[in-house]
C-alpha cells in the first residue's frame, strides 16, 4: 500500500472551481487526513451530495475515494444509509495497539540497522516541527505531527508493505484516541519521540524497540476503553472548506 497511492497533495491545493484537477486520490487524501487529524470524528456521516458540492465533482470520484477509505478501515459503507467514519470497538482498539507494538517494534529495529544521513535529516526536521507546534500551543498541529512521526519512522525501514500497514493502523488509532482518550500525553511521553530518534540514529536497535513498546503502551494506557459518543463533525469545516 503506497502512501496516498502516489498522490501527495496539499489540502490547500483543492480548487472547487477546477474540478478536473480534483481526482479521487486528492479527495481520498483530504478525507483521510481530516480523520487522522481528529477533524472528522467517529460516526460522522460522509454524505455523497455534500461531498460532491464541496469538491465540485460527480459521484463517481466521490465513490471511488470512499471505497478506498473503506478498504483502509477508516470509514464504513452501510447499505441504504451511506458512508460513516468508523467507530472502533473496545476490542478493536486493543487489537490495533497490539498490532502496532509488534509491527512498529520490528520496523524501528530495521531503521536502526540501516541508519543513514538522509534518515537523520528527516527525523531532525520532523522533531523541529513537533517542537515548534508545541511551543505555539497548536494542539491540532501537535496531533498531526505526532501521528506522522510514527509513519516517518516506519518509512525509514525500507519495508513498504509494513509501512502501509502502519499507515492504516495509525488512522485507526486516531479514531480510537478520539473516542477513548481520557488524558493528554505528558511531557515525558512527548519527549520519547526525540529519544526514539536518538536510539535509531545511534544504531541501538534493542533499546529503540523496547522504548517503542513502552511508548505505544503509554498511549494505550491513556485510553478509557468504555464506549463513548460525541457530536458528529461538520463536513465543510472539517475538510477545510471555510
Amino acid at each position: 500500500m503506497k502512501a496516498r497511492n502516489g498522490t501527495e497533495t496539499n489540502s490547500g491545493e483543492a480548487d472547487s472551481g477546477s474540478p478536473a484537477r480534483i481526482d479521487s486520490g486528492l479527495i481520498y487524501s483530504r478525507i483521510f487526513d481530516a480523520i487522522v487529524d481528529h477533524r472528522l470524528v467517529p460516526g460522522t456521516h460522509l454524505k455523497e451530495d455534500e461531498l460532491c458540492d464541496l469538491f465540485g465533482v460527480g459521484r463517481t470520484r466521490i465513490r471511488t475515494a470512499l471505497s478506498r477509505l473503506a478498504a483502509d478501515h477508516v470509514i464504513e459503507l452501510v447499505a441504504n444509509r451511506g458512508a460513516f467514519v468508523c467507530r472502533p470497538s473496545v476490542e478493536e482498539a486493543r487489537e490495533v495497539f497490539r498490532a502496532r507494538r509488534v509491527i512498529e517494534g520490528h520496523l524501528i529495529r530495521r531503521a536502526a540497522e540501516r541508519r543513514n544521513p538522509p534518515m537523520r535529516e528527516a527525523l531532525t526536521a520532523h522533531l523541529h516541527g513537533e517542537h515548534a507546534a508545541r511551543e505555539a500551543g497548536d494542539t491540532a498541529r501537535v496531533i498531526r505531527r505526532c501521528s506522522r512521526y510514527h509513519q516517518l519512522l516506519a518509512d525509514q525501514a525500507d519495508s513498504p508493505i509494513m509501512a502501509g500497514f502502519i499507515r492504516e493502523l495509525i488512522a485507526r488509532s486516531s479514531l480510537i484516541v478520539a473516542i477513548y482518550e481520557k488524558s493528554k500525553p505528558d511531557k515525558c511521553e512527548i519527549d520519547e519521540h526525540r529519544l526514539l530518534s536518538d536510539y535509531v540514529l545511534d544504531g541501538r536497535a534493542d533499546d529503540a524497540a523496547a522504548l517503542m513498546d513502552r511508548h505505544l503502551q503509554g498511549i494505550e494506557d491513556r485510553l478509557d476503553l468504555n464506549d463513548k459518543s460525541g457530536p458528529v463533525s461538520d463536513l465543510r469545516h472539517s475538510l477545510g472548506f471555510l
